[in-house]
């Protein structure tokens, strides 16, 4: 045997190893650590990443009011801040009383409304030929004891929860100071990057803070423009309780893709429990609002904030609802049009370079060979 042949067989039964360094462990306990820390400040961290939205779609208000009333940063954030936590303690005081017992009525007549609807043309006829119309009823009992019994919950803490009124206190101020520091912060992330970076920053988050802002207060006012109309039709064809629907289709609207429908369908099945008539009446609003709140109001107030397709929207509802609740679902659509605005950017000149390859490849094709 030679010695080349030799020397390989040693390294050719050489058994298998793995070199770990120490600073590999540092960073993997470094990351696990964080990871942790996360997992127990979840409350907290979701505080602060709302106190952020917050703060992104109050920032272009905030720089309204100091145009208009040729204020510094501070005092305008002071009086957009104090005047919605105003507005909504004069809300509560004059809305949340007959609300809430105009839900617990609803509540507690879910289950005969169900059976009003079985009782109709409609329902006596579904009820011959399924099943359906007792399990709906018996869904609708179960439906209203859970929400009686989490109405009591959170009437509970509301009573006698420190810590509730503490956390929106909490949300309230960091959300203040957020925006009073916002320019500051972006200063601060500023003089991090080089020139290109400067400008690339400076180009897109004027872009982001417009999609989060419009989008989010475009969604609120249409689901205020959509309650109000289906809380006035329900009163107008004597629906019961057509305040506590017109608060359950407006807070149903602001879930994009599915919350419209959802209540559409709430109004029509309740307006079934009254007459045929009343029905479709009830559906012929719905199906012509839906038309003007796509066509009309949706690019009227959203413009191409929310440019998003359709994929995408539901998509985000889907994970940012799993990971965040009904305040995810709502806040979804804007999150991935910011997160669309920084892919657009982020890949623009790699874009650029192979539109620039394919037109090239283009006219090569096209010119006559010599």
């Amino acid at each position: 045997m030679d010695e080349s042949a030799s020397a390989s067989l040693p390294s050719a039964r050489r058994p298998f190893s793995i070199n770990i360094t120490v600073r590999t462990m540092l960073v993997a306990a470094a990351i696990v650590a964080v990871v942790w820390a996360f997992v127990l400040a979840r409350s907290s961290v979701l505080t602060l990443f709302l106190a952020l939205f917050s703060a992104l779609v109050l920032d272009p208000v905030v720089a309204l009011v100091q145009r208009r009333l040729h204020l510094g940063r501070g005092p305008a954030a002071l009086i957009v801040v104090l005047g919605l936590v105003a507005f909504g303690l004069v809300a509560a005081f004059v809305l949340i009383s007959p609300l809430v017992s105009s839900v617990a009525d609803f509540v507690d007549a879910l289950p005969s409304i169900v059976q009003d609807i079985r009782d109709s043309s409609i329902g006596s006829w579904i009820d011959a030929h399924s099943q359906g119309p007792e399990q709906v009823q018996e869904n609708a009992k179960g439906v209203a004891e859970g929400i009686a019994n989490a109405a009591g919950g959170l009437l509970g803490v509301a009573v006698s929860g420190f810590s509730l009124v503490l956390g929106l206190v909490t949300a309230v101020f960091l959300t203040l100071f957020l925006i009073m520091d916002l320019p500051r912060l972006v200063a601060a992330v500023d003089s991090l990057l080089d020139p290109a970076g400067s400008e690339r920053l400076q180009r897109i988050f004027p872009t982001i803070v417009t999609a989060v802002s419009r989008t989010m207060l475009g969604n609120i006012a249409i689901s205020i423009i959509c309650g109000t109309i289906y809380g006035l039709s329900a009163w107008a064809l004597g629906l019961p309780f057509p305040l506590a629907l017109a608060v359950v289709a407006g807070f149903l609207d602001l879930i994009p893709m599915v919350g419209a429908t959802v209540a559409g369908a709430i109004l029509v099945l309740t307006a079934l429990s009254v007459g045929l008539t009343e029905a479709v009446i009830m559906l012929l609003i719905v199906l012509v609002y839906q038309q003007v709140e796509n066509y009309v109001l949706q690019p009227t107030i959203l413009g191409k904030a929310a440019d998003v397709s359709g994929f995408l929207v539901i998509a985000s509802v889907l994970v940012f609802g799993t990971l965040l609740g009904v305040v995810g679902a709502i806040i979804a659509v804007p999150i991935v049009a910011s997160i669309q605005i920084i892919v657009r950017e982020l890949t623009a000149r790699r874009r650029t370079e192979m539109a620039a390859l394919r037109a090239a490849d283009i006219g090569g094709q096209a010119r006559p060979p010599p």
